[in-house]
């Protein structure tokens, strides 16, 4: 006969501990911890938070901004003055004694306006 073989030795799977469940950090209520009643502070007198890095304005924009600024404040009287000459000049023919048409050169002025008064708000923030 022959001799019975031994059973196979199976090993078991490890056991995986499950960590203790508990709610995500951002379900988590904040820990309550108070200052002493002498250390409280009004939330006006507490001092103001640091502006956050991204918000944050490097010195070379600063000059860039500036730089801009004043070039849209120079460029933006260039064009009104040249819409403004150009309408005292044709006014100024129109008016004599022959008459005439002249021309009121509104759109030169007005982006001309529109570059001053950007070019003054770059300015100011630059300077902020």
């Amino acid at each position: 006969m022959t001799e019975p073989q031994p059973a196979p030795h199976y090993q078991q799977p490890p056991q995986y501990q499950q960590p203790p469940q508990q709610a995500p950090h951002y379900q988590q209520p904040p820990p309550q911890q108070q200052a002493p009643q002498d250390q409280q502070v009004p939330h006006y007198q507490r001092p103001a938070a640091q502006t956050p890095h991204y918000q944050q304005v490097s010195d070379e924009q600063r000059r860039i901004w500036d730089t801009k600024g004043k070039r849209g404040i120079g460029f933006g009287a260039v064009w009104f003055l040249a819409g403004l000459l150009i309408t005292l000049i044709t006014y100024s023919n129109a008016s004599g004694p022959s008459g005439g048409v002249y021309v009121v050169a509104w759109g030169p002025m007005l982006y001309g306006g529109y570059r001053i008064i950007s070019g003054y708000l770059m300015l100011k923030k630059s300077q902020q």
